[in-house]
């Protein structure tokens, strides 16, 4: 059996240096694959995270690619495989009492997301004569003993 993903042209899209770290964005971009593209975009203005706002940023510049360079139906749009990775990392320091530094870190990621055109679905319309009447069961006789 053929793998029905080889046939299907991808459309990546991709972010860099968003500031949400990584591991974070994975939970969040994990949990889009396999939906449909416009759902899962509808599906993150009502999620109050803070990986919500990137993430459906790069779902739509997604559809926007494939609109624009495969002329794909959004409708069809469906998210194949999404991750991010670690990217720079901002050092930065809070200043504390008596003269003192704290320092922490700004963790930033590289957010990637690819769409495949999912097949259409054809539903094959049977003509009268193929259809057949259901015919009634024949009735069983028990055997008594």
């Amino acid at each position: 059996m053929a793998n029905t993903k080889e046939n299907t042209k991808l459309i990546i899209a991709r972010t860099s240096h968003a500031l949400v770290s990584p591991r974070k964005a994975n939970l969040m971009l994990k949990a889009m694959v396999g939906r449909n593209a416009i759902m899962a975009v509808k599906q993150l203005a009502v999620i109050s995270k803070r990986t919500s706002d990137p993430v459906s940023k790069l779902i739509k510049q997604a559809i926007g690619n494939a609109v624009s360079q495969s002329q794909a139906s959004p409708d069809t749009l469906i998210i194949d495989s999404a991750f991010a990775t670690k990217g720079r990392t901002l050092k930065r320091a809070h200043i504390g009492g008596r003269g003192r530094t704290k320092p922490y870190e700004r963790i930033s990621s590289h957010l990637t997301l690819r769409l495949r055109v999912a097949a259409p679905k054809v539903i094959a319309v049977a003509k009268k004569s193929e259809v057949k009447k259901e015919e009634a069961p024949a009735k069983t006789t028990k055997k008594t003993k």
